[in-house]
């Protein structure tokens, strides 16, 4: 099934490496922008680069204390491996802008977080200028070939103490993920509050940039890794619908905790990763998944202690809380009713589930084996008996 794929590739400009007439050049098109933007029509800047603004940039609504992003035409610039040949060291990633005061714009060195595709589209695109350095938001776009058959299913349970938990069928194999995102946020909240109350608004600013970069930059990793896996596994991933999770009512410092975790973020990146690497993706509801013990479906006789143990007075099992909910997670995922025991999945599902997004298709999961009860459960039940 074909889709299409869409991500933004970040790539930050090596400024360090321009000569000085470039480095003016970019300055000026960017400032000329702002200026552009607010009204001066008559500024020099790139004619292809006015329509942009005035296509993207609501004019009405501008905050005075605020640079907007300076967008630049796809059919106006260039990008991809040695766009000319340089001699540098530094990378071998190139990118053509245009500027009105260099006829033909100006080359410059760039560190993308990932590659673009040569197959791939590069459409409308932008500059952003953080803390002093320039960054370029690269649209890429290309056609994928979702695949329809899997061998396993991939659970992705979002929470508090793990911003990501991931239960791998029919293994069973589980991976923690996030935890130190919780205290960066944590960190930089007690931050934000001292400086707040200095009234360091300036420094605020730059506090949150850095937040922002830092725990941005883990939620890639996190969504590489779990992307990656499935591609080993050839795994369908299933992750659980967010809508559930932000409505809890846990408590003031509890409400602020779990909206402080990045899930939202964290899954449009699984999702666009996982589509340029042809896997689907889909989303389910995730009543009852932290509830239900996932060996014997109870759902009455079980016990949360804190955000650590899933405890099951039915059968004993003695579990991880996250990975049992990333294991149910994945069972619904193939279209089992969490309520019924283990032993029923069976060896080839047909989930009646649609992908996350806007296409959709059916996919058919085969599993290779049955899946066993851990060691440590087994040890639970016998006591327990």
């Amino acid at each position: 099934m074909k889709q299409t794929a869409e991500k933004t590739v970040v790539a930050k400009i090596l400024t360090d490496d321009l000569t000085q007439s470039k480095l003016d050049a970019i300055n000026h098109e960017y400032e000329a922008f702002q200026r552009y933007i607010r009204g001066d029509e008559d500024i020099d800047l790139y004619s292809a680069t006015k329509q942009c603004a005035d296509a993207y940039v609501d004019t009405d609504n501008l905050r005075d204390d605020h640079d907007y992003p300076w967008f630049i035409r796809n059919d106006k610039f260039d990008v991809g491996v040695d766009v000319e040949q340089h001699d540098t060291d530094l990378t071998n990633w190139w990118l053509k802008l245009p500027v009105s005061q260099v006829w033909g714009g100006v080359n410059v060195p760039i560190q993308p977080h990932d590659e673009v595709p040569d197959e791939a589209d590069v459409k409308d695109s932008k500059i952003v200028q953080e803390d002093g350095d320039y960054y370029a938001h690269l649209t890429v776009q290309q056609e994928v070939e979702i695949s329809e058959e899997y061998d396993g299913v991939i659970g992705v349970d979002f929470g508090i103490r793990w911003v990501a938990t991931s239960v791998a069928l029919p293994s069973r194999n589980t991976e923690f993920y996030g935890r130190e995102i919780r205290r960066i946020r944590r960190h930089h909240h007690d931050l934000r509050t001292r400086l707040q109350q200095k009234g360091a608004y300036d420094t605020l600013q730059s506090i949150k940039a850095k937040e922002y970069r830092r725990v941005n930059d883990r939620l890639h990793k996190i969504s590489c890794a779990i992307v990656e896996e499935t591609k080993e596994r050839n795994a369908l991933i299933v992750v659980g619908n967010l809508e559930g999770i932000q409505n809890r009512d846990l408590g003031a410092e509890m409400n602020r905790r779990l909206h402080s975790m990045p899930h939202h973020t964290l899954t449009n990146y699984i999702e666009y990763k996982a589509r340029f690497a042809g896997i689907a993706v889909k989303s389910v509801n995730e009543y009852m998944t932290s509830q239900t013990c996932w060996w014997c479906g109870e759902q009455e006789a079980t016990t949360r202690k804190g955000q650590g143990k899933h405890l099951c007075h039915e059968c004993g099992l003695d579990d991880n809380a996250d990975k049992n909910g990333a294991t149910n997670i994945a069972r619904k995922g193939l279209g089992k009713d969490i309520a019924c025991p283990l032993s029923s999945l069976g060896a080839v599902c047909e989930p009646a589930l649609e992908p996350s997004g806007a296409d959709q298709a059916s996919a058919t999961v085969r599993l290779r084996a049955d899946l066993e009860v851990p060691a440590s459960a087994k040890r639970a039940v016998r006591q327990a008996k």
